[in-house]
């Protein structure tokens, strides 16, 4: 049937006020401006026309307007421009992509979009896709064109969009606010590119304990009830101790209230550092308390290190001024999802659209759903990151580039990250052995370089290259001559690598670390040793060095135990030299001890000052919360490993030559998939 023709007219902004303000005021709470009415009024008569009285669509519009303005959080008061801003938005939601839709195809369409979009899938999951087909089939028993008409009205979506690669520099600053438990944007001030301010340093680990703090609030364990905290429940070596019951619910304690409740149990969140006696002590917002750790017992797979935040357990005597420890833990984790629905879905990337003063980006769930139903269709896309240290200025890593250049040029991945360091010696103002500088050494051998990758055509015109700087690179080395820097590690300067930009069609020189957004995914690309860092500065209890010395004198006599019978005795089965399932190897558990340090701590680096300095107003983005889908870290330290912890996979690339074989990882987000690649040389 046709659909009945109606001519726009001029509606006056006052004709209109009845009904906006029965709908925009009264139900939700705002206030229109006279030049917001007026946009109003001249879109809803050039919309719906002379009917737009009578006409329903008017009120579902203006329900849709206020919804979009009430989830944008654009205040209080409607005027033009977040009129126009919001009706675009309409706009798009709408499907304006169907008037492009020619006629003639909408048979093909139909088709594409029941049979063949159906066989097109049914390789992925193929109950999955017998189940929608059943559903599918029962609507349009009385909806033919149902399938059609859904279609048609939402707009195709463009991966290249929704994919972003953003360093630190260019990261929107979100501080928490803990009063109002909301996220607010800082506007950057041009002072700060220069030199930080005084009272980002002062702030620093606060913005830190506040977010942790509201995320263990936010734990069922914390929600009272009958649900109680105990820090030893994951110990395995407590669990017959733990059988009773407790009935006190655990509640986290400000260290200010301490005073005046002496014997007392309590359970404290706070930042764990070195005081001035040289002792342990306990800080939060409210105040400061030294820590009797010599009867602690920590929770076992993590590190605890300086700068750290912990929840303590135990009992504070006022005589002594001293909090002495029972079990010290990290706040539990929590999974990407939760965190973003608990902050309002925040775009803290900037992916949808960058956030201003009068304007907070957030990410729209059926948007997010429709991005995840992409990512499996492009089964084809991958994300190649090649081990760390890929030294330019060595023959046999020339070498080994090629290999890996002519086999990934025969089907290019999406993106391509190469780990610093790009030099085997940090670049410092001496003049070497030769009579050439450091730097002028550096810019050969990106040169270098960039002559080997023009050797690769579809490499350097399909494929994104991503530079992640090193400890070697400039100009963080002048001062730290490959010693820990300070992070975040700004990009290789562009002096270096004009040759390389003029080859690759596609080059992004990220800083250290680099957000990398992916359709509903978020990768994060680090370079750094943290492995070594943990061990260096691991806190070593007192109550569990005598426990774990005899622990490993029990391990080595079983081992010599059982060798000796591997000697005596023909074992028939090779059943009774495996390990049993719960046992996992050393490698294994040492990964998940980093994994699970950083991502509980939701920071990359959770380290002093001392150990590990930051730049003050760039401390937010090393903040792991909400944790990234993909955490992609290289850490020459450590092995190889794939850990997946609370919903985060973790990657490490390790090095890139082991022994003579070029190692890199290969990432397909339609799968989520990981595999571990060698190529010989």
């Amino acid at each position: 049937m046709d659909h009945l023709v109606t001519l726009p007219v001029k509606i006056a902004p006052g004709l209109l006020r009845p009904l906006a303000y029965r709908v925009l005021s009264k139900k939700y709470g705002l206030n229109i401006k006279s030049d917001g009415l007026a946009a109003l009024a001249d879109y809803i008569g050039t919309r719906f026309g002379s009917n737009w009285r009578k006409d329903s669509a008017t009120f579902q519009f203006l329900e849709q307007f206020a919804a979009i303005w009430e989830q944008q959080e654009r205040g209080l008061f409607i005027d033009k421009n977040g009129v126009d801003e919001v009706i675009r938005e309409v706009k798009e939601r709408s499907g304006s992509t169907a008037s492009r839709v020619p006629k003639q195809d909408l048979t093909s369409s139909k088709k594409s979009n029941t049979l063949d979009g159906f066989l097109a899938r049914k390789t992925q999951n193929p109950s999955v896709e017998e189940d929608t087909l059943e559903s599918g089939t029962q609507n349009n028993a009385e909806n033919p064109d149902s399938i059609l008409q859904s279609e048609l009205s939402e707009p195709l979506l463009d991966w290249q969009a929704y994919y972003k690669l953003v360093d630190a520099q260019s990261h929107q600053n979100f501080r928490y606010d803990p009063a109002s438990k909301q996220y607010r944007l800082k506007s950057k001030d041009a002072k700060d590119l220069i030199l930080p301010r005084a009272e980002s340093n002062v702030t620093l680990f606060k913005a830190r304990y506040d977010v942790l703090r509201d995320r263990v609030l936010r734990n069922e364990m914390f929600q009272g009830g009958q649900d109680t905290f105990n820090p030893l429940s994951s110990m395995s070596n407590f669990k017959g101790s733990l059988d009773t019951p407790v009935t006190q619910t655990m509640t986290l304690t400000q260290i200010k209230n301490l005073l005046g409740r002496d014997g007392k149990r309590f359970l404290l969140l706070g930042l764990l550092r070195t005081n001035v006696k040289g002792g342990w002590s306990l800080e939060d917002p409210s105040g400061s308390v030294e820590l009797d750790m010599t009867q602690a017992i920590p929770a076992e797979g993590m590190f605890y290190v300086p700068g750290c935040i912990i929840l303590v357990e135990g009992i504070y005597y006022s005589a002594a001024h001293k909090f002495f420890v029972a079990s010290v833990t990290h706040p539990p984790g929590e999974r990407r999802d939760e965190t973003l629905e608990a902050v309002g879905n925040l775009d803290f990337l900037g992916v949808h659209q960058l956030s201003s003063s009068s304007y907070i980006s957030r990410i729209d769930k059926d948007l997010k759903i429709r991005l995840h139903l992409l990512e499996r269709e492009l089964t084809d896309h991958r994300v190649v990151v090649l081990g760390g240290d890929i030294f330019l200025d060595q023959l046999h890593i020339m070498e080994a580039l090629r290999k890996v250049f002519d086999k990934l040029n025969d089907d290019p991945p999406i993106t391509l990250v190469l780990m610093g360091s790009f030099t085997s010696t940090p670049i410092f103002p001496v003049m070497s052995s030769k009579n050439i500088s450091a730097t002028t050494a550096y810019k050969n051998a990106f040169d270098a370089l960039a002559l080997l990758m023009s050797n690769f055509d579809r490499l350097i015109n399909e494929t994104n290259f991503v530079f992640i700087p090193g400890a070697n690179d400039p100009w963080t080395s002048m001062v730290s001559l490959g010693a820990t820097a300070i992070w975040p590690q700004r990009s290789i300067p562009g002096n270096f690598v004009h040759r390389v930009n003029r080859i690759c069609k596609k080059v992004f020189w990220g800083s250290n670390p680099t957000r990398f957004a992916y359709l509903s995914q978020e990768l994060l690309l680090v370079r750094d040793d943290l492995n070594d860092r943990f061990k260096r500065h691991n806190i070593l209890f007192p109550a569990t060095i005598g426990s774990d010395a005899e622990s490993d004198l029990e391990d080595s006599l079983a081992q010599d135990f059982s060798m000796q019978q591997i000697h005596d005795k023909e074992y028939e089965s090779i059943d009774h030299l495996v390990k049993s399932k719960d046992q996992k190897s050393a490698g294994v558990q040492a990964a998940r001890k980093l994994v699970k340090t950083i991502l509980d701590q939701g920071h990359i680096s959770p380290f002093t000052s001392f150990i590990r300095p930051v730049v003050w107003d760039l401390d937010h983005t090393l903040h792991l919360s909400p944790i990234p889908t993909v955490l992609i870290l290289c850490d020459t330290s450590a092995s190889q490993f794939e850990v997946t912890y609370n919903g985060c996979k973790t990657i490490n690339t390790s090095t890139f030559i082991h022994k003579r074989a070029a190692r890199y990882v290969e990432y397909r987000p339609a799968f989520r998939k990981v595999i571990q690649e060698e190529v010989y040389f």
